[in-house]
């Protein structure tokens, strides 16, 4: 009998506004449309609870990623009033999101940097 130990496929969907504050959640498996609008139902009711005119001061800025242009995600996007930017096509590096992402990846999640600690 072989055990299969690959972990399993771990997504990371993240928000984050000019104050630094960072909104995220840690997905099992693939991203796609429906777990990135559950994402963006979630966050703008967590801003709508904060503040109810947050959309007239906020602009999402997207990469081209299919489950951000796709015409379900779209819906969800009218539907919530999003205020949408989309990234040129391959200027995701762009996106300020991007170095926190770079930052967890790199530090982290890097097995080769992370340190076992015992007691």
């Amino acid at each position: 009998m072989t055990t299969n130990s690959r972990l399993p496929n771990i997504n990371i969907i993240a928000a984050m506004c000019s104050s630094g504050e960072v909104w995220y959640t840690v997905n099992c498996g693939k991203t796609n449309s429906d777990t990135f609008s559950l994402f963006l139902v979630k966050l703008c009711e967590h801003l709508d609870s904060i503040e109810v005119f947050w959309r007239k001061k906020t602009v999402f800025m997207l990469d081209n990623a299919n489950y951000h242009r796709g015409v379900a995600t779209q819906k969800v996007m009218d539907q919530l009033r999003i205020p949408v930017l989309y990234l040129g096509p391959y200027h995701f590096r762009m996106a300020p999101v991007e170095m926190l992402f770079n930052y967890v990846k790199s530090r982290d999640l890097n097995p080769l940097r992370s340190k076992t600690r015992s007691r």
